[in-house]
């Protein structure tokens, strides 16, 4: 999920991750296909996709059942490898980011889009963006990103004026990756460590005040079908002219229900700081994915406040795509 107090990025963050290659876990938020899933579930799609036919007709096309099977042969004789070894894994929709990388070469893309409520004193405010993250892989355990909430609409209506509406652009953060350690067996967590610098490059309305830089470490546990993760961190932030370091954790239980569909619900705080510096902003926030195919996954998750400096209720929905070299 994205950050909006503290970091300049929104309540979503566009990003959870499995690397491609040997350090490759999943991430209690996310889903990424194993080799031995691929066979299965491509029997399933040409199942779902063909049925049973005794042929197929296209425009100007007749095609008999033994050309039909000697396609779908070759095409399967080719594709399990390649989606076995460049399978999908995001960051997002959790807070927790993952303890992998997209592998070297590779490219991925996570967008989304996503509305965040709060009402204070009476005042509503309502907030429509567009976070994504962009990874690209540098070595086989590095990766450089770049996020941002991008478009911004805030809404603000006091029950007495009218509504004030308005529109930007959020500042960008830029990035690196290190998944430092991957055990291939073993009860040991995979861990990770992400810099990231938060630029001010957004618009007057949503710009933070110069470069907020921050550290966050990840470790995450695979059990079975099921997955821990824990994230702290620090920011270094700026309140006008001073400077201040907040805090940053979040906790996420993930499970697979299925070969393509995984849920997952966390405790995360965005910010913790003194009530000078905006006070601690928390929630509770729960959702899932769901595997298009070993390259493409659809997301959604809700998320609920816990704090006063949080927002009351939000929701995301994201389209993630890995596009390998």
């Amino acid at each position: 999920m994205d950050k909006s107090v503290g970091t300049g990025r929104g309540l979503f963050r566009p990003a959870r991750s499995m690397s491609c290659g040997d350090s490759r876990r999943p991430h209690p938020g996310d889903f990424g296909v194993a080799p031995n899933h691929v066979g299965p579930l491509a029997n399933r799609c040409f199942l779902l996709f063909l049925g049973k036919p005794k042929f197929i007709r296209l425009p100007g096309v007749y095609m008999s059942r033994f050309r039909l099977v000697v396609l779908i042969a070759l095409i399967k004789a080719v594709v399990p490898e390649v989606a076995a070894s460049q399978s999908i894994g995001t960051d997002r929709p959790d807070f927790v980011e993952s303890s992998s990388t997209v592998g070297k070469g590779n490219v991925q893309i996570e967008g989304s889009v996503a509305f965040d409520e709060t009402t204070t004193l009476g005042v509503e405010v309502e907030n429509f963006t567009t976070p994504f993250l962009f990874r690209v892989g540098i070595a086989d355990r590095w990766e450089l990103r770049l996020e941002s909430d991008w478009f911004i609409r805030s809404t603000l209506d006091d029950g007495a004026a009218p509504e004030v509406t308005t529109q930007g652009i959020s500042d960008f953060a830029v990035g690196v990756k290190w998944a430092f350690f991957a055990p291939e067996t073993g009860s040991a967590p995979a861990m990770a460590a992400l810099v990231h610098l938060d630029l001010p490059t957004g618009s007057d309305a949503f710009g933070g005040k110069g470069v907020r830089p921050s550290l966050r470490v990840v470790a995450e546990w695979a059990l079975g079908d099921w997955g821990i993760g824990v994230m702290p961190g620090i920011l270094y932030d700026r309140d006008g002219d001073e400077r201040f370091v907040s805090g940053i954790f979040g906790a996420v239980v993930g499970r697979g229900l299925t070969d393509s569909v995984r849920a997952f619900v966390e405790i995360a705080f965005e910010q913790i700081a003194s009530d000078q510096r905006g006070g601690n902003v928390g929630f509770v926030d729960f959702g899932g994915t769901f595997l298009l195919n070993p390259r493409w996954q659809l997301d959604a998750a809700a998320v609920v406040g816990l704090t006063d400096q949080s927002l009351d209720y939000g929701f995301t929905f994201g389209l993630s795509g890995l596009l390998p070299r």
